[in-house]
C-alpha cells in the first residue's frame, strides 16, 4: 500500500497528501485490477467516481479516435467527483494492470468526516479543471483574435458584419 501511496503522491493533482493521506485515499477506495482490452470507462455513460491508474498502461479514446496514451500515476475520469455529467471519453487498458477507483460518494463522506485527504484531493482536482478551462478560454480567445477559416471564423464574421448575407 506504501509503494502505491508514492505513486499518488507523484500525480500533481495529488501532491499536497501527506502519507498517511495517501493510505487513507487508497484505503477508501477499490482496487480494480485489469487486463489489456478491458474498458475502464465508457463514453456517454454516467460517471460516478475517478481512477488513479496505479500500474498499467491505457489509451483515451472519443468517438474511434485515439486521443492519448496515458501510464501509472495518471488520474482518469476526475470530472466524475466534481460534476455528474456523462463520461467524455472511453478508456481502454492496452496492458494488463490495476488502478483504485474512489467513488464520488466515498470523497464526500470523507468531506463530511473533515478528512484532511478528502480536502487537499479536490483541491488538488479543482486546479487541474480551472487549468484546463483556462486553456480552453485562450484556444477561444486566440481563434477569435486570429480566425482560421472554421467556426469561430463565420461566428467573427457574423459578430463584426464582415460576413455574406
Amino acid at each position: 500500500m506504501m509503494q502505491a501511496a508514492r505513486r499518488l503522491k507523484l500525480n500533481p493533482d495529488l501532491a499536497l497528501l501527506a502519507d498517511e493521506e495517501a493510505i487513507l485515499l487508497l484505503q477508501r477506495s477499490t482496487r480494480r485490477e485489469f487486463k489489456k482490452g478491458d474498458v475502464l470507462i465508457r463514453e456517454g455513460e454516467t460517471g460516478e467516481s475517478m481512477l488513479f491508474l496505479d500500474e498499467g498502461e491505457v489509451d483515451v479514446r472519443r468517438g474511434d479516435r485515439s486521443i492519448a496514451s496515458l501510464s501509472s500515476g495518471t488520474t482518469i475520469g476526475e470530472m466524475a467527483l466534481l460534476d455528474p455529467a456523462p463520461r467524455s471519453a472511453t478508456i481502454v487498458a492496452t496492458s494488463a494492470g490495476a488502478a483504485f477507483e474512489l467513488s464520488r460518494d466515498a470523497l464526500w463522506q470523507m468531506l463530511a468526516e473533515g478528512e484532511g485527504a478528502a480536502i487537499k484531493t479536490l483541491q488538488g482536482l479543482t486546479a487541474t479543471v480551472c487549468g484546463r478551462l483556462a486553456g480552453v478560454n485562450e484556444m477561444v480567445q486566440e481563434e477569435v483574435i486570429r480566425p482560421r477559416g472554421n467556426v469561430f471564423t463565420r461566428l467573427w464574421r457574423k459578430v463584426s458584419g464582415r460576413g455574406r448575407r
